[in-house]
């Protein structure tokens, strides 16, 4: 991929921040505390939550298992914080990527790079340090390594998606140091549902001329269940308001014009087309079930951003839309997995359940030139496996201890390849227990991991790492329905291949980026508090975390006049030095020089939604619903610098009304500008944004439903540039859309 394209973005160093908190109902929406006062926010919603809940009658919320935790708890009776999409929460937000659907949810940003890529951010960290699982099992593709990697997770086919915010590295590993998504489905299930069961959702959105189809069908006979699914989203050019790149000169002249007003309006290089397809078997009996899922995952999209400069350097941009139908560097990605399950109930005297996952990959990413040549591969070739064994009460103690091992052959070739081939081996022993105390309940865990990263042939040393994880907490029952949880981790994370091992441009943020083969674990001291109200008119949820990093890995600007291999003359002259695409020094050059560093960092904020009843009696229900959420990032040092692509505050309030078959919402949410921006960063303004849903459900007899509805997005057209974005200042979020669309779960009736 050449640099060109993206000649004017701005490059930036790391992750963003962002942070917000969602209630244990997969149902609720959620607030997150503006903080400008952050103190008076939460004072402002939570009091009120305090006292009106003793006078209305308690409501019992849906219940949801989480299966990121290795326990299978509920919302209610986890300790660390959870936020868990599932019903029709999720079907309104089932929309693009992951990074989309959990966008807007309080402590989760998107860090997208174009409507084909949205890779969660959890609490202002991301890329390494958030875990995306399918299942249990790590999405063992390449979207860690850059920001322009898509996930190849399909949300269409979730039945929910789990996050846990903060450290998960008790049973995930260094990986989920940040936190995990976790997207559940029903491919490999513990019990048999006998006979047909076939669902679908099929869509139209107005921008883009964007479709997409999801199709799913299950079929279980005596022991077995089958399974089956196809997904597929096509998109063409993307509508924004106004010019793409920020701060464009509209008043251009001559021919230069004429070409500008064709763009404005318009995202160039951003369409896309995604499906996947897959199969699946399974024996489940009251011992136990077995079972493999084969999955197939392909997207090919665009990356936003100067592609008709990009084109005139190749050839006259005529002849290179008739040779090659497009002027922009596309991604071409292919994913073939299979995922094996076994699960044995009572396995021995004891022992309550012994439970194996294993994931098994085969992954190609190809970045595509303007002239359709392929610039770049990607490979990555992984075999992971979980096997836990939960035990019996023993003197009230609950406990699961398991194994995770891990290996992972990484390979790059090509242009960008500015990471070498990696060969990582991981080995993690985990043990988590937890007991009940009257109406209180403990939990302590500890994980020790063996991490060996050996890199192909060359000079670079191989590097192994022993981090260990500790975490204790607690949930205390303050009064009914009023609930206290405390969680502290002492999480430790290796550092990644690319951060001890990079040499040479990383064109899609703009950098050449050298590793440093010294580096040490990271170390982050993290402590949660959570205080909720369960039932009631009024049911609410406040959180404050507060996070020191020891050792945090970043990448930092240098300044010493030399070429990327260090040769020439020093001159260092206080402004951060350039290369060009080769690493020879220039002035002038497109690429900033960064060098992966430790400093001391810390991370905080707090999050807040709730929720009031305003009719609940009736055939009229009618809730109103608000959040609003905070976060801060920065390096410990004189200055307290802050690091870059954090997540500006927000809030809003939702409308939620529903009328026997006819259910509908109205959302508003408010962006606050993020001007707490890093050193060579830009200020990101605020927006508005509104959307609503309407939707009208059809009983087909006993046997299935049909839902009919109508979705809108961006309502007001407003032009939202996101301040986790690499491409924030020539690619904002699509305009105004409007889907409409059919949902229907049919289950025929059995012979009998």
């Amino acid at each position: 991929m050449t640099a060109t394209f993206l000649r004017r973005m701005p490059a930036h160093r790391f992750n963003a921040i962002s942070l917000p908190r969602d209630c244990a109902d997969g149902h609720r929406l959620l607030l997150q505390p503006l903080l400008r006062p952050t103190t008076l926010a939460l004072a402002t919603l939570a009091f009120p939550a305090i006292a009106f809940a003793e006078d209305a009658p308690a409501t019992q919320l849906d219940t949801i298992v989480v299966q990121a935790n290795p326990f299978n708890r509920t919302t209610d009776e986890l300790i660390q914080p959870v936020d868990v999409i599932a019903g029709e929460e999720l079907e309104r937000r089932r929309r693009g990527t992951i990074g989309d659907a959990l966008d807007q949810r309080p402590g989760i940003a998107s860090a997208s790079f174009g409507p084909g890529v949205g890779r969660p951010v959890i609490r202002g960290q991301g890329g390494p340090r958030v875990q995306i699982m399918d299942n249990g099992i790590g999405s063992m593709d390449a979207s860690s390594i850059s920001a322009d990697h898509a996930v190849s997770v399909d949300p269409l086919l979730a039945d929910q998606i789990e996050v846990i915010k903060g450290p998960a590295t008790l049973i995930y590993g260094g990986g989920a140091s940040a936190g995990v998504v976790n997207v559940v489905d029903d491919r490999l299930p513990d019990t048999v549902t006998p006979g047909l069961r076939v669902r679908g959702d099929a869509s139209y959105g107005s921008n883009a001329d964007e479709t997409n189809v999801a199709l799913r069908s299950r079929y279980g006979v005596g022991d077995l269940q089958f399974g089956a699914h196809y997904t597929r989203r096509n998109a063409g050019t993307f509508k924004i308001p106004g010019n793409a790149e920020r701060g464009h000169d509209d008043e251009a002249h001559g021919d230069e014009e004429e070409h500008d007003d064709e763009r404005r309006g318009v995202l160039e290089n951003s369409d896309l087309r995604t499906q996947s397809y897959g199969a699946s078997m399974a024996w489940a009996g009251a011992r136990g079930m077995l079972g493999a899922a084969v999955s197939r995952f392909e997207t090919n999209y665009g990356i936003p951003g100067h592609a008709h400069e990009h084109g005139h350097e190749e050839a006259e941009e005529g002849e290179a839309e008739e040779a090659h139908g497009h002027d922009g560097v596309r991604v071409d990605l292919e994913q073939t997995r299979v995922d094996l399950r076994g699960l044995l109930n009572r396995p021995f005297a004891g022992f309550d359940r012994l439970e194996a996952r294993v994931g098994i990959n085969d992954y190609r990413h190809r970045e595509l030139e303007p002239d359709g040549a392929v610039g770049t591969t990607f490979d990555v070739q992984e075999r992971e496996s979980r096997i836990e064994l939960e035990h019996l009460p023993v003197a009230g103690w609950t406990g699961v201890v398991g194994v995770h091992l891990s290996d992972r052959d990484f390979e790059a070739i090509g242009e960008e390849a500015f990471v070498p081939p990696v060969r990582t081996r991981g080995l993690g022993l985990f043990w988590v227990e937890g007991r009940d105390i009257g109406e209180h309940h403990i939990e302590l865990g500890a994980r020790l991991d063996q991490v060996d990263h050996t890199p192909g042939p060359g000079t670079l040393p191989n590097r192994d790492f022993q981090p260990l994880s500790l975490s204790a907490g607690a949930h205390l029952h303050l009064a009914e329905h009023l609930h206290l949880r405390v969680n502290a981790q002492s999480a430790q994370r290796a550092p990644a291949p690319e951060e001890l091992y990079a040499f040479g441009p990383h064109l899609a943020t703009l950098a050449f980026e050298r590793g440093n083969p010294s580096l040490d674990v990271e170390t982050a001291n993290n402590l949660d508090v959570t205080l909720s109200q369960d039932a009631g008119r009024w049911t609410w949820e406040a959180s404050v975390f507060y996070n020191r990093i020891n050792d945090y890995v970043f990448l930092r600007e240098v300044d010493a006049g030399l070429n990327a291999d260090g040769a020439g003359s020093a001159q260092s002259d206080g402004i951060a030095d350039r290369v060009d695409e080769s690493g020879a020094f220039d002035p002038d050059g497109e690429l900033l020089l960064l060098d992966a560093a430790q400093r001391d960092a810390v991370f905080y904020g707090a999050e807040l939604s709730a929720r009031y009843r305003l009719i609940a009696e009736g055939p009229l229900k009618l809730n109103l619903r608000g959040f609003a959420d905070m976060v801060r990032g920065q390096l410990k040092s004189d200055a307290d610098e802050n690091l870059p692509r954090i997540t500006p505050s927000r809030f809003g309030l939702a409308l939620e009304g529903r009328r026997d078959a006819l259910a509908g919402s109205l959302n508003y949410t408010h962006v606050l500008a993020q001007d707490r921006f890093a050193p060579l960063e830009t200020r990101t303004p605020g927006y508005d944004l509104v959307s609503a849903d309407l939707r009208y459900r059809i009983l087909a007899g006993a046997n299935g439903t049909t839902t009919l509805y109508v979705m809108g997005r961006n309502l007001l057209d407003e032009e939202q540039r996101l301040a986790t974005s690499f491409l924030k200042e020539i690619a904002p979020q699509p305009g105004r859309s409007i889907f409409v669309g059919v949902r229907f779960d049919f289950t025929p009736p059995s012979d009998g």
